[in-house]
């Protein structure tokens, strides 16, 4: 077995793991949120397609309805699709893949941008404490991808020398 089989986990890398779980799993309450907005979303688009008049009146409510059961449906889809491979990369990661850690930074800083949006009320998402909070667990797990203790576990084993 070499030095670098042998090297334990490092805490760091192990929260990280965990601080990634729970920024995948964060999805599904905005989720839950997006749901339970369902007819104020319904009430807003009304309005827009009232206002607007591009759909014939007769058709306006069951075009209002079908836009809002698509988008409920893609964002269950979206959602499912996109938690998963956090999830994914995140056993990856924790299992020393140098690149799955650079992949789920990457998507963890994308993921920033988004809940930047959110927070400044750009989208419609979760609520704007869950934003926060996600926020600063995807810093979290950024910053604990990445000290002392974490370079070590994912550095190659000619470089630990």
């Amino acid at each position: 077995m070499t030095e670098q089989q042998r090297l334990p986990r490092p805490k760091t890398v192990e929260f990280a793991f965990r601080l990634s779980v729970v920024s995948a799993l964060s999805a599904f309450v905005s989720l839950a949120y997006y749901f339970a907005q369902r007819e104020d979303v319904v009430a807003m688009l009304s309005h827009v397609v009232r206002r607007f008049d591009f759909v014939p009146s007769e058709r306006q409510e069951a075009y209002v309805q079908d836009m809002v059961n698509n988008a409920m449906t893609m964002s269950v889809v979206v959602t499912v699709i996109l938690a998963g491979v956090l999830v994914t990369f995140a056993i990856l990661m924790r299992q020393r893949k140098n690149w799955a850690r650079i992949v789920l930074t990457v998507v963890l800083v994308f993921g920033l941008a988004g809940m930047q949006a959110t927070v400044n009320g750009v989208a419609l998402s979760a609520p704007g404490f869950l934003a926060l909070f996600v926020f600063a667990v995807n810093i979290a797990v950024i910053v604990l991808l990445y000290v002392p203790a974490s370079n070590r576990y994912f550095a190659k084993p000619e470089l630990q020398g």
